[in-house]
């Protein structure tokens, strides 16, 4: 069949394609990091796994950064590769991104995170009986293997402590994005932004995410969690812990958004803008209420009088 040029006027040329980005993304996104957490904690009692690739703890963060790397080169240039609820809500309260784009962005983000989980599930199936003793799975056994798919404190930290480093571990992530993507500040050369980001995300998970496994990411955790639930979890999936990697990413992405914009931000708009509210990038005035945050490293402005955002 010809290749046939999509139309303005379709779904796909506007939100509709954004929208799909985001899950695809999404979907590689936790396809691969929750497939470097499964051979992790799956294999890890298995005699003959190679102890490197499957029994320690940087297959999970390296697993992570790579895998979002991957996402946001697949989604940047369309939908700017948020892959994070967390993000979309942390940019649209700073204005860097439109209101009426969070809904689809964030369903589009939970469902990819959700059938990334069922493909994991069955295609780890047979670790997971493994794991099990052969036995279905149910809620009572579902945290045995659940915490491939979703994360979970340590029994000795309380809930206000997970909360705090979940939002703390969220903000750290979103403020060093605004940092990275900062066309005011000191750009990264040759597309390498999602790189750098990945990497952000694998120190995060070398500091801080032996606390709670580092969910960072409300449609990372729930995602899965819910597949987990459907699949037969029922309410061990769905426990008094859910809603931390829910509420703590979105918290932790709002203080760091207005916070960077009260710091870094000002310091770099007192120095790069003019009064006329333009700021010079590469010799070129751009208005600022016209750009919005692009994690694949490229400014975009949103067209007024069009239904997508292009390149500058």
């Amino acid at each position: 069949m010809a290749n046939r040029a999509v139309h303005p006027a379709t779904p796909l040329a506007g939100v509709g394609g954004e929208a799909l980005a985001e899950f695809i993304g999404t979907f590689v996104l936790v396809l691969l990091g929750n497939g470097a957490v499964a051979s992790f904690l799956l294999f890890n009692n298995i005699a003959g796994t190679n102890a490197f690739f499957a029994n320690t703890w940087p297959v999970v963060f390296f697993g992570w950064g790579f895998a979002l790397m991957l996402g946001i080169y697949i989604a940047g240039a369309i939908s700017g590769a948020h892959l994070n609820p967390a993000v979309t809500i942390s940019f649209a309260a700073t204005r860097r991104f439109p209101w009426n784009k969070v809904g689809p962005y964030i369903v589009a983000q939970f469902l990819g995170a959700f059938v990334a989980a069922a493909f994991l599930f069955f295609v780890y199936r047979g670790a997971i009986t493994h794991t099990l003793g052969g036995a279905s799975l149910n809620a009572a056994n579902v945290n045995k293997v659940g915490l491939a798919f979703y994360t979970g404190k340590r029994d000795f930290v309380g809930l206000f402590g997970a909360f705090c480093a979940e939002a703390l571990g969220t903000a750290m992530l979103v403020g060093l994005i605004l940092a990275i993507v900062d066309a005011r500040n000191q750009p990264v050369q040759a597309n390498l932004n999602p790189l750098i980001i990945g990497l952000v995300l694998a120190a995060i998970g070398c500091s801080l995410g032996i606390i709670t496994g580092f969910a960072v990411n409300p449609a990372r955790d729930f995602g899965p969690r819910l597949w987990m639930t459907l699949a037969g979890g029922g309410l061990g999936a769905l426990n008094s812990y859910t809603w931390v990697p829910i509420v703590a990413p979105i918290v932790g992405g709002l203080i760091a958004a207005f916070g960077y914009d009260y710091t870094i931000g000002r310091v770099l708009a007192e120095r790069g803008m003019t009064r006329s509210g333009t700021t010079i990038t590469r010799g070129e005035a751009v208005r600022e209420q016209d750009m919005h945050v692009d994690t694949g490293g490229r400014p975009v402005r949103e067209e007024h009088r069009g239904r997508t955002f292009r390149e500058r």
